[in-house]
């Protein structure tokens, strides 16, 4: 039997956390495979404990429960890393607390892991769910590039993806501590795993869903989030090794660009077109800030 380890790391939303959990338990499992779900609950008040307790006992899966006290989510995913290894599983697979699952979704997403040879990384669509009556100039800034099922990765997310363990066992990747509420921490793991050999390929078939809270339906939120991502690229700009001086004139010329951009957008009266360009104005002061060595933190409070 191949041990399959689904992880979910979670902070005081019970009621996504919930819906996530429903959403497994029709799950299609492949053939020869046996699935665990593991919750790894972020808050030390354990609030997310009620809500696996009233689920174990009907819940199809062996469901577990573990308290990792110290905050930030790389602490809890390597606290799902660690448990993973005590099951013995072969697979660990992360999903977000906010996302629901089809119920061919792991079987896609193992499948395909299989039918390449075993050892590759499989990175799944997210769709963002929204809620109602959001304005187009909003809406439309989450959609995301489409990519075909073989499509090789330079990295990807942990909000739905398959890891084969020798991956943490073999090669020791973990999640970057350093400065756990500044997000960025998957992209710079699966980047690591890239540099050292690990095939990274997308599945298109294998699609989980996002639920959207309203207070992320917002410029202001969007543009938090590409400072923070920005961060991230400066990241891997050094690591590829682009100059730092290169990487702050580049900066600097777009966030000019954009400005200009955006303010005639306003002009125009193109609201998606400014919100664009806007955002690209924040990542790019972002990429300067990460150059820099300024952290934020973008994820210590979290929606619920």
């Amino acid at each position: 039997m191949i041990k399959i380890n689904i992880c979910v790391c979670t902070y005081q939303r019970p009621k996504l956390l919930l819906n996530c959990l429903e959403s497994l338990a029709p799950l299609v499992v492949p053939l020869n495979t046996k699935v665990t779900v593991t919750v790894i609950d972020n808050d030390d008040a354990r609030s997310a404990e009620i809500i696996v307790s009233a689920l174990k006992s009907k819940f199809p899966f062996d469901l577990r429960y573990y308290c990792e006290e110290r905050r930030g989510i790389p602490c809890a995913r390597n606290r799902a890393i660690a448990e993973t290894h005590r099951l013995g599983s072969d697979y660990l697979v992360f999903i977000d607390d906010d996302e629901w699952v089809e119920s061919s979704w792991l079987k896609a997403l193992y499948g395909y892991c299989q039918s390449q040879g075993g050892e590759i990384i499989v990175s799944g669509p997210v769709i963002s769910e929204l809620p109602d009556n959001i304005p187009e100039h909003i809406g439309r800034l989450f959609n995301k590039r489409q990519r075909e099922t073989g499509v090789t990765l330079s990295s990807c997310g942990t909000g739905n993806v398959l890891v084969p363990i020798y991956v943490t066992k073999t090669l020791g990747l973990r999640f970057d501590e350093t400065n756990p509420f500044s997000g960025g921490e998957d992209t710079r793991f699966f980047c690591q795993a890239v540099n050292v050999g690990v095939v990274i390929k997308n599945c298109a078939e294998a699609v989980v869903h996002e639920v959207i809270p309203v207070n992320r339906t917002t410029l202001k939120w969007f543009a938090k989030r590409k400072y923070s991502a920005g961060t991230t690229v400066a990241w891997r700009k050094i690591q590829d090794g682009d100059s730092k001086l290169g990487i702050v004139f580049s900066s600097i010329f777009r966030i000019i660009i954009e400005i200009v951009n955006c303010g005639f957008m306003i002009l125009v009266g193109h609201k998606l077109r400014r919100n664009k360009s806007w955002l690209r104005v924040c990542r790019s002061f972002g990429i300067l800030a990460g150059v820099l060595g300024v952290t934020v933190d973008m994820y210590r409070s979290v929606d619920s």
